[in-house]
């Protein structure tokens, strides 16, 4: 039998590294809490993080409730926590699109906004549609406003902006700072449908940044406007719709508005929203009545509407695609329309609902961050517009009632 190998020492200078290595590992998170060694900065979290259970909660034979709340304080504040969740975000931007990486993006006034869909290159102009996207869009549009025209039919486009296209200023200091191209894929389209087509779009930008002197047009801690940024909308929709002046205008001054305590929506459900705000109609706007019916088509998500009718002598109706900023609509635009059918379909379009109903406006609203990631290809196939005669679809009875919501 061989004599058993005999280390040589450059061996054992590794092994006494991983040794040491080992060991300042094991203490690191230890020291950190002792003599505060990371300075990372504190990651911005979706929640509130695990609190310190009070020694109190052992006098009372909690033991096992207070093991559980000591290991979740533990894992929410262990040493060098802050620096690891940092390394973490520098591997994944150098593995991953940065655009998607960031979730959730925290401003220096407490203000959250959501960066999914490429939000920083978007906003900052980096990314633009190719030509043959514009002119896809532009055949989309015109194809739904002259199958519309030959109805009989106004058709509105209305782009509703991204919360951080109207609170730019509310953005952390490295998004304001960073370079930025001229203009977003917003004003790209908007420049290119105004020189080659005649399609009817609102945008409504101006009028929400306007609108910031009176009242905070979005909320805090949800990417939605409120119900003060969803009536100014509603304002200008209005104002849009030359075609029908007989339109009752909407004021203000028939609502009682009030900011009233919230807690925060989909960016941060824990922590308190400010920019809350209730409407309700004064005695002198006429009563409204919404009702759930079914739809038997798969073009509804759920299968299912809102119908609203008014008690007030007005003669237009119409039919609005909506995505969740239209659900705002629902308290405003009633008021100036005998009969409005809202579908939450996200900026889609129903050849045979809008067959069956007959309306005299359709409104198309989506979000300025939808328009930016949708296929307007895929939108044209989902319309099969022109294709000659449509099937009309007959609404079932209601399935559910509210009146004066």
């Amino acid at each position: 039998m061989p004599p058993p190998e005999i280390p040589k020492p450059c061996h054992r200078g590794l092994d006494w590294l991983l040794i040491a290595a080992f060991l300042v590992l094991l203490w690191a998170p230890t020291l950190d809490k002792l003599l505060r060694l990371d300075h990372a900065p504190e990651p911005k979290e979706n929640r509130v993080l695990a609190r310190r259970p009070p020694i109190s909660e052992l006098r009372f034979g909690r033991l096992q409730g207070f093991l559980a709340a000591s290991e979740a304080y533990f894992n929410d504040h262990f040493g060098f926590r802050n620096r690891l969740i940092a390394w973490d975000q520098i591997w994944r931007v150098g593995v991953y699109q940065p655009g998607d990486l960031c979730d959730l993006i925290e401003g220096p006034h407490g203000w959250r906004f959501s960066g999914r869909g490429h939000m920083v290159e978007n906003h900052l102009g980096w990314l633009k549609f190719t030509p043959q996207e514009l002119q896809a869009w532009q055949k989309l549009l015109e194809k739904r406003r002259d199958w519309l025209a030959a109805r009989g039919i106004q058709y509105l486009f209305v782009i509703t902006p991204d919360k951080e296209s109207i609170y730019p200023d509310e953005l952390p200091r490295w998004i304001q700072e960073a370079p930025a191209e001229q203009g977003t894929k917003l004003d790209q389209f908007l420049q290119y449908m105004k020189a080659h087509s005649t399609v009817q779009i609102l945008d409504l930008r101006p009028p929400l940044v306007a609108a910031r002197k009176t009242a905070p047009t979005y909320m805090q801690q949800d990417p939605h406007w409120n119900l003060f940024g969803g009536f100014r909308a509603c304002q200008e929709v209005i104002k849009a719709l030359t075609a029908f002046p007989d339109l009752p205008p909407l004021r203000l001054e028939d609502f009682t508005w009030t900011n009233v305590p919230s807690m925060g929506g989909a960016l941060a459900r824990n922590v308190k929203e400010d920019n809350y705000y209730k409407f309700y109609p004064k005695p002198g706007l006429p009563a409204v009545t919404f009702t759930l019916t079914n739809i038997p088509t798969v073009w509804t998500r759920d299968g299912s509407c809102w119908i609203s009718d008014t008690a007030a002598p007005l003669r237009r109706t119409a039919v609005i695609f909506h995505d969740s900023f239209g659900l705002a609509w629902h308290d405003f635009l009633v008021y100036d329309f005998k009969r409005i059918i809202f579908v939450w379909e996200r900026r889609e379009f129903n050849p045979s609902l809008i067959a069956a109903t007959k309306p005299d406006l359709v409104i198309n609203e989506t979000l300025e961050g939808f328009l930016y990631s949708m296929n307007p290809e895929e939108l044209m196939a989902k319309d099969g517009l022109p294709s000659g005669a449509q099937t009309p679809i007959t609404l079932s009875a209601p399935v559910s009632h509210v009146d004066n919501r």
